[in-house]
């Protein structure tokens, strides 16, 4: 499968994690003309062949230089963040350094570098007040400017960074906001979910499971992202008749356009899986389960440790919080790749084919 628009030399920036080694194997398939190269803090995972590797610190100008003249790159698609996992002063002063001093950085020498196209990763959190459901939400909904999760409210600032720089230098600039990441490789969200079975707690339920939510599958996200530059290459030579068509300065949702009630997720995950899934369901309702959390909350600081049940988790199961993709599908030709139910059954055979070849190991 190759695209019928031509890129050039594209760097992806995080290239080597989750979302951005992704978008490296979809690049190599559909875009076998271009030169791609990867620039992250280490480059030793998801390696693969015909691609050049750099080792750098986004913070740091002098690594930023090296990896866009080492890779004459005329494409940024800047994947790289660190895992959203931790509500921590020294999470918090990670986030923003990354997520805004690192976005700042790359901008700023894709202009001193005359780079035309930028790709940034942003997230569907970024409009998120950890209070109201976000139902069919679109882009006219505003970024929240106090957002109590440290995550989202430093991608929103990245965010309003890449949208206030476009047209700067040269560079043309377009932010995609995933929401609800899961497939091959993902650190999170299903492991999170299968460690709920393995642990025989798949009866608890937060909420009456009323509330539909997005997911998205990892490489439906990918392809967004290089449908987002190929859109801006090629209104670089051919610019749109209509202005209201142009894809630079713009921000898009990016779901698998398929929510669905958010406990009905990890159930099918854990039936893929093979696992037990209990017949009825122990359900706690959002109410109790805040008080739960605070009180776990308040004890996690008492003892100087991280909370693994939170107030914001109690509030992501039991909200609504879907996306409405239309302008995706306008401006992009955005249409998944692959469905949801598909996308759940990749990534819980690619879980159990890591751990068939773990256990393999262990035997050796």
């Amino acid at each position: 499968m190759t695209s019928k628009i031509a890129l050039p030399h594209v760097i992806v920036i995080g290239g080597c994690g989750f979302l951005g080694h992704h978008i490296v194997n979809l690049l190599l398939q559909q875009h076998p003309e271009a030169a791609i190269s990867v620039l992250d803090l280490h480059t030793n995972n998801n390696r693969v062949p015909n691609v050049q590797y750099f080792d750098g610190d986004i913070t740091k100008p002098e690594d930023v230089v090296a990896a866009y003249r080492g890779s004459k790159a005329q494409v940024v698609i800047n994947t790289v963040s660190p895992l959203a996992a931790t509500a921590s002063a020294m999470a918090k002063e990670i986030y923003y350094k990354v997520n805004v001093e690192g976005t700042k950085t790359l901008l700023e020498i894709a202009a001193e570098e005359k780079i035309p196209v930028f790709v940034y990763t942003s997230s569907a959190g970024v409009v998120t007040d950890n209070i109201n459901d976000l139902i069919n939400v679109d882009e006219t909904y505003p970024i929240n400017p106090s957002n109590p999760d440290s995550y989202s409210d430093s991608k929103a600032k990245g965010e309003e960074f890449v949208t206030a720089f476009n047209g700067k230098g040269g560079v043309n600039t377009c932010s995609l906001r995933v929401a609800g990441l899961f497939g091959p490789g993902d650190r999170q969200m299903v492991p999170g979910m299968l460690s709920v079975l393995k642990n025989n707690q798949t009866k608890f339920q937060l909420g009456t499971n009323d509330n539909l939510f997005d997911f998205t599958y990892i490489e439906n996200a990918a392809y967004a992202h290089i449908l987002a530059a190929e859109r801006m290459i090629h209104q670089l030579s051919s610019p749109p008749q209509n202005p209201s068509q142009k894809v630079a300065g713009q921000v898009f949702f990016i779901t698998n356009g398929e929510p669905v009630y958010f406990w009905d997720f990890p159930r099918a995950i854990w039936a893929m899986y093979g696992g037990h899934v209990a017949p009825y369901q122990i359900k706690l309702g959002k109410d109790l389960g805040y008080a739960l959390a605070w009180a776990a909350e308040w004890y996690a600081w008492l003892v100087k440790k991280e909370p693994g049940f939170t107030r914001f988790r109690v509030n992501y199961a039991t909200s609504q919080r879907y996306f409405n993709i239309k302008k995706a599908k306008t401006l992009l030709g955005y249409q998944p790749l692959y469905s949801l139910y598909d996308g759940l059954e990749k990534s819980v055979k690619w879980f159990k084919d890591q751990e068939a070849a773990t256990e393999q190991k262990k035997g050796q």
